[in-house]
């Protein structure tokens, strides 16, 4: 499963003190954002609830962004021993809150500073990723014996999948369709069981996803013990096959129950596809890797512009200009990463790396 994942992933308790707003903001990092974060503790008075409440949700919320960027699960652990949560906090939104005599209720929003925490993980050597992939389409498919089930949301492996992108907290990100009449006459059902190329072509487009995700089940009864069979197949933008991901048999002997196996199959599907997604594009602070590029230059505004955004960019440690004339401009880019990570990165603020007669380009999209 790994060789194959990874040719998929080429292609694609302390007194809490802590700056907050009163109006809603915007994390402009969303790697290192977390939302809705529900706190409901129990104190001597509703003060001391509200403090403890809000230091456990930090901690939380820190946590969980470590877990979603940096690259080793050891790295987690250790860092939490060694790091406070409050000192890398931009700032938290409170949605509401309940202060009661002796408790506390609230929805909160975090935002870590995104600067402080590179700086972090480049203080203690670590690995790290951070770019948030494409809109992944995610269609679970129930196969039975009257045919594809693909939108009865009463179906118990189509809302446990559901109920998985609700909790799902990593950098993949997963797209669904909201069906109606419209789309269910377009998108049949036994069609996308059988992967017709435009039937997927439309279901890609419908929500601008990158990629498309078949997650498919169904129980053998003709087995001398029920089996229920697993699959997952992954498809480009145009609807072309990638890979085979999984294709699991689990005999239904009563030692596991289907929600238990449904929840397995899911975790460690995600889990693979996030864990190679990471170290395709991590950014180490350990490898610094020079490139000079050609750059297309109308303005000398645009000339700084683009310094600027480079600069900006987390995987690039260092930003040097050597030339600039009335047409052209050659900078050197120093980044912690490779040629294929910076190109992912700068397609992400709006530019492209192109290489031609061995020379590498910059420009715009």
């Amino acid at each position: 499963m790994s060789r194959i994942l990874k040719t998929l992933i080429v292609i694609l308790g302390v007194v809490f003190v802590s700056p907050t707003s009163n109006a809603e903001q915007k994390c402009n990092d969303v790697a290192f954002a977390v939302e809705n974060v529900r706190i409901d503790e129990i104190a001597e008075t509703g003060t001391r609830a509200r403090e403890i409440g809000l230091s456990k949700a930090t901690n939380n919320a820190f946590n969980r962004i470590l877990t979603r960027l940096l690259v080793s699960e050891g790295d987690v652990s250790a860092l939490l021993l060694n790091a406070k949560s409050q000192d890398y906090l931009s700032y938290f939104y409170i949605h509401n809150e309940n202060t009661l005599a002796r408790g506390y209720l609230g929805d909160i929003d975090f935002c870590f500073d995104a600067r402080e925490m590179r700086r972090l993980f480049r203080k203690n050597a670590l690995a790290w990723a951070e770019l948030v992939s494409p809109p992944i389409l995610t269609m679970p498919i129930w196969r039975e014996a009257s045919g594809a089930v693909v939108w009865n949301k009463n179906n118990n492996w189509l809302s446990s999948w559901n109920e998985y992108s609700k909790t799902y907290d990593g950098l993949l990100s997963f797209v669904s369709i909201e069906p109606n009449i419209k789309i269910q006459r377009q998108l049949r059902e036994e069609a996308i069981f059988e992967e017709d190329p435009e039937v997927l072509k439309i279901a890609i487009e419908a929500v601008g996803a990158s990629q498309l995700l078949t997650v498919s089940a169904e129980i053998d009864h003709y087995a001398t013990i029920p089996v229920l069979r697993f699959s997952s197949r992954l498809f480009d933008e145009n609807a072309r096959p990638i890979a085979t991901l999984i294709e699991e048999n689990h005999e239904l002997n009563g030692t596991k129950n289907i929600a238990f196996l449904f929840e397995e199959f899911q975790y460690g599907l995600i889990s693979e596809l996030e864990k190679f997604w990471k170290q395709q594009n991590q950014i180490s602070p350990k490898t610094d890797f020079p490139i000079i590029a050609n750059v297309s230059v109308f303005s000398l505004s645009k000339w700084r512009s683009l310094q600027e955004t480079l600069s900006a960019m987390p995987i690039v440690r260092q930003v040097d200009p050597i030339s600039l004339s009335k047409s052209i401009g050659l900078i050197r880019v120093t980044i912690a990463g490779s040629i294929p990570q910076f190109a992912a990165n700068l397609n992400t603020v709006g530019y492209t790396l192109t290489e031609k007669d061995n020379e590498i380009y910059l420009s715009e999209k």
